[in-house]
């Protein structure tokens, strides 16, 4: 992500939350549900919280 950044010179937090997403993306395609997936449902589909 530095030598990205420093290439680039575009904001880090960017990048990294465009790799994030592009992780996310190839686990659902790859069959990979990782926890973040889950949270994500549980919040959603049960309302915990509200």
């Amino acid at each position: 992500l530095a030598r990205y950044g420093r290439e680039r010179r575009r904001d880090l937090g960017l990048a990294a939350e465009q790799l994030r997403l592009a992780r996310r993306h190839l686990g659902r395609i790859t069959g990979h549900v990782g926890a973040e997936d889950i949270l994500d449902i549980i919040f959603r589909d049960f309302c915990v919280g509200k």
